[in-house]
């Protein structure tokens, strides 16, 4: 008798990918709902393309490293700490790239004993939740950032004796908020406090606005015991373009120095044989004509100008936006009068022929956050303009 795993029954439909055909088939041809950024300059995108080209033709047939090729860890290593992570020489052997940060995700998750919980930082993109549920463990939701703060007593009512970490997220997926450093600096002390690891998924701090204003800390950067239990984790899908399936973590040193993790490299070796070379030999060519990604300025600049411009048409359809993005290309505007989001979702997409998420998509859903559910998510990459959304909203 076949027998497939109870993990499925945790498993619910893809947030986002259900509600953009929910939206197409209501008749939504303006779509502002799949995350993905504007197109990078083409001198750029030629250096990677050339290098990729080269890489092929180069005749190898071999798999490359498990952990990626050392020039291109070394060269995130550099990255990184230009975006305010205090990456150390010893951290290089914790690097490993990954077929995206989705697997990236996924391998950390599934490192935990089965019936282990994980705290999920609200709101969240739901399908983390998914990924917690994949690997057996019960993600907790809890909204532990609110107007600049952390708030310890929602951290600490979703603590039990069965949480082993807690899953954060800067910017936000799916409102772009940033907490300031003192926020950061006493969630990673009370999760010290709490013998507890911290992934820390932050793929979005290349696009933040203004980094002196609202800078990326990572909880590494907060003494040696913050340092020893950060997960870090990132994706290049928002740096070059989404179909490069290419990401990395940095493993904790408590993690990699755990007595039952001997086999930790074969454990993730079995996961994948490493990425594409090719896509790892692009990126390396990227990072090394341009370390600091001073060719994603420009972009910045236009997914800014694009929040404003999206607030005040949507302000015009009687919707607010209570929390301003420090970065990216959401938005998380709240609907008007308080309606449902999934009503107002369809709405939208039938008479105003716009595609948004609702609420529910990020936690909506779940007992305790159903005020999200009179929220929805904006996304404005994905080659949109500030011309093309004009157009757009006047027609209605």
């Amino acid at each position: 008798m076949l027998r497939l795993t109870e993990h499925l029954r945790e498993i619910v439909p893809d947030p986002v990918r259900h509600w953009i055909t929910v939206g197409k088939e209501l008749g939504a041809q303006n779509m502002f709902t799949i995350g993905e950024p504007d197109a990078i300059p083409k001198e750029i995108l030629e250096v990677y393309a050339k290098a990729v080209f080269d890489e092929e033709l180069s005749g190898k047939v071999s798999y490359p490293p498990v952990k990626g090729e050392d020039s291109l860890r070394k060269c995130i290593l550099d990255l990184e700490r230009n975006f305010n992570v205090n990456y150390r020489e010893e951290d290089l052997e914790r690097v490993y790239v990954t077929v995206g940060g989705s697997q990236a995700l996924q391998f950390a998750f599934s490192l935990f004993k089965e019936g282990s919980e994980v705290i999920a930082s609200m709101p969240c993109w739901g399908t983390i939740l998914n990924m917690m549920a994949h690997s057996g463990i019960k993600g907790v939701p809890a909204e532990l950032f609110k107007d600049g703060r952390f708030i310890s007593e929602n951290a600490n009512n979703a603590l039990t004796e069965k949480t082993q970490a807690v899953y954060v997220n800067f910017p936000t997926n799916p409102n772009g908020v940033v907490p300031p450093e003192k926020a950061v600096k006493d969630f990673a002390e009370w999760a010290v406090a709490n013998d507890l690891q911290i992934i820390s998924d932050a793929p979005y701090k290349y696009l933040i606005y203004d980094f002196e204003k609202t800078p990326y800390v990572s909880t590494m950067n907060f003494g040696e015991e913050a340092n020893r239990k950060t997960v870090e984790i990132s994706s290049f899908s928002k740096i070059i373009k989404p179909d490069i399936r290419l990401g990395f973590l940095r493993v904790s040193p408590e993690i990699v120095e755990h007595k039952d993790a001997k086999q930790l490299m074969y454990y993730f070796r079995n996961l994948s044989a490493s990425v594409s070379r090719s896509e790892q030999t692009g990126v390396l060519k990227v990072l090394q004509k341009d370390s600091k990604l001073e060719f994603l300025k420009k972009m910045v600049r236009g997914y800014e100008e694009k929040a404003v411009l999206m607030q005040e048409c949507l302000e015009k359809m009687g919707c607010s936006v209570p929390e301003k993005p420090a970065g990216g290309y959401f938005l998380f505007p709240k609907t008007p009068n308080n309606m449902d989001g999934e009503e107002f979702v369809k709405k939208t997409a039938s008479e105003k022929k716009i595609g948004f998420i609702p609420g529910s998509s990020f936690g909506g859903n779940l007992k305790g956050f159903e005020h999200l559910k009179q929220y929805f998510r904006v996304g404005f990459g994905g080659g949109w303009t500030t011309e093309k959304i004009k157009q757009v909203f006047e027609k209605i």
